[in-house]
């Protein structure tokens, strides 16, 4: 079961939610076959992770927090606030922003409590995203250097790759471009996938800066397209 539940993780990471509902799918059987709970609990919410970025984000909520809330009854709070934090991806993708910002409060009250810094930097990076979509730049720029720093303290170079473009796509600096060039530069592993071809980008032909594309202006193409930009979800 944990080889699956790894898998799900990687693929998370990867932002590839075919991948994600497969392995999700293979776990749900392993689960059934020899009733683990724990291994419900995971399914669900990586099924939820899956069908919100497959096109149905409310059902893909419901189904995040109902394997949260599974978790948390069986004392499983080691992947507590990563969990929120895929709710709070998919109340985004539905617009639902000062919902999304609750999750992502509650995923930080959670790292508060056990001490586990792992998800932090995605996490800043979601407040990052939802505070442009509010309307609150400052919050925003501020946010998004944070999941930098912490990245950094980290010394998790997939991580900083993704806060890098994050900042990026926010802000188009030149040093952070920069920066975004020597991280890509670094990385030996993960070529093929999104968020460096994401990353490429960015660095090729920098993008209009997200704190100047806001809510209540875009539509809903346009705002999966920059969710993707302002988040960036991943930490090998």
């Amino acid at each position: 079961m944990a080889a699956l539940w790894f898998e799900a993780q990687f693929e998370v990471r990867m932002e590839d939610p075919e991948r994600v509902a497969h392995a999700a799918k293979r776990l749900q059987t392993l689960a059934e076959e020899y009733a683990l709970p724990e291994g419900r609990a995971a399914q669900l919410y990586f099924r939820g992770w899956a069908q919100a970025h497959l096109g149905d984000p409310h059902a893909g909520y419901r189904l995040i927090r109902e394997g949260y809330e599974e978790s948390i009854r069986l004392g499983m709070r080691a992947d507590a606030a990563e969990t929120l934090g895929y709710a709070a991806e998919a109340l985004m993708l539905a617009g639902d922003w000062t919902a999304a910002r609750r999750q992502v409060d509650e995923a930080m009250q959670c790292v508060d409590a056990t001490g586990e810094r792992k998800y932090l930097p995605q996490l800043l990076l979601l407040d990052g995203r939802i505070a442009n979509m509010l309307g609150e730049p400052d919050r925003a720029r501020q946010s998004m250097r944070q999941a930098v720093a912490e990245a950094q303290a980290q010394e998790a170079l997939w991580l900083q790759l993704i806060a890098g473009s994050a900042l990026c796509a926010q802000e188009g600096a030149t040093d952070d471009l920069k920066y975004l060039r020597r991280t890509v530069e670094q990385l030996n592993e993960g070529l093929d996938s999104a968020p460096v071809a994401r990353a490429r980008a960015l660095i090729k032909a920098p993008r209009t800066p997200l704190s100047r594309r806001r809510s209540g202006t875009l539509g809903v193409a346009e705002q999966r397209a920059g969710f993707r930009d302002g988040i960036g979800i991943g930490g090998l």
